[in-house]
């Protein structure tokens, strides 16, 4: 990890909580946060990523989507890993009411800011994780750029709703979340500095254990190189079974497919290398 920030709503968000609601409730949701941040960090080193800026913030970890060296599908994976690591302990910690009931009252607000932090961050709104998810599906669709233009409006849009329900409820229920709410989703906007960024790590200098146990994925010979390399990952070891339409079976190591990147284009598919 290359380097780590704190962004400043954080550091005030803290201290609102503090003084609002009490060292506990702070806690809650400094604990939620982390457990936040835990979820997108082991599934980018899953997927074979590593962190090189790290970004603490009050609605978690972002995955910046205008590095164009992510693949769409791990980066949709890495966005979701937030939010359902928040929902997984909340029902993990809900499950335990039902056993010892006393842990109700010193968990009861941990699982409402979890609850709360998940929902909020699966809107479809930059820096948001539900923006990265968005772009990620809509890719497949549209052109990321246009993707990327959708959620951005999207932000301003939910940024704009918020604020004017802030309003709205000073006459009936004063709630602060909602300006809080409002001022996360516009700040992201003008202050992309804190992004966090995941690099992919190079499989072809991975360090292999001895005697490992390869993954064995079968193909087509339709699918293309670029397909294949997209399957690497630095926790495994893969060997393609590649299964030609004459009937003949040709397995492709990481070292084999290194050596045909490097002769083919990305684009090529494999029954254009093996029936020359």
């Amino acid at each position: 990890m290359k380097k780590f920030t704190v962004n400043p709503v954080s550091i005030f968000v803290w201290i609102w909580l503090v003084v609002m609601n009490g060292v506990f409730v702070a806690t809650s949701y400094f604990l939620a946060i982390l457990i936040h941040e835990l979820g997108h960090f082991f599934t980018a080193k899953r997927l074979g990523y590593k962190v090189t800026r790290f970004s603490f913030s009050p609605y978690g970890v972002e995955l910046s989507y205008f590095d164009q060296n992510i693949n769409y599908r791990d980066e949709l994976l890495i966005a979701l890993a937030g939010p359902f690591s928040n929902l997984i302990t909340v029902i993990f910690v809900v499950g335990f009411w039902w056993i010892f009931p006393a842990v109700y009252f010193f968990t009861e607000s941990f699982v409402m800011i979890s609850m709360l932090i998940a929902v909020f961050n699966l809107l479809p709104a930059y820096p948001l994780d539900g923006g990265r998810a968005f772009v990620s599906l809509m890719s497949n669709f549209v052109s990321a750029k246009l993707a990327k233009r959708i959620t951005m409006f999207l932000n301003v849009l939910f940024a704009v709703l918020f604020f004017v329900i802030f309003v709205a409820c000073l006459f009936v229920n004063f709630n602060p979340s909602l300006i809080l709410f409002s001022f996360f989703l516009f700040a992201g906007l003008i202050d992309l500095k804190f992004i966090s960024k995941y690099e992919k790590i190079n499989v072809f200098t991975k360090e292999t254990k001895n005697f490992s146990k390869p993954t064995m994925l079968c193909v087509n010979d339709e699918v293309c190189l670029k397909e294949l390399l997209g399957h690497l990952q630095t926790s495994k070891t893969i060997v393609f079974c590649v299964l030609l339409k004459n009937g003949k079976i040709i397995n492709v190591s990481e070292n084999l497919l290194k050596k045909l990147a490097m002769e083919f284009s990305y684009e090529t598919k494999l029954k254009d290398i093996f029936y020359k």
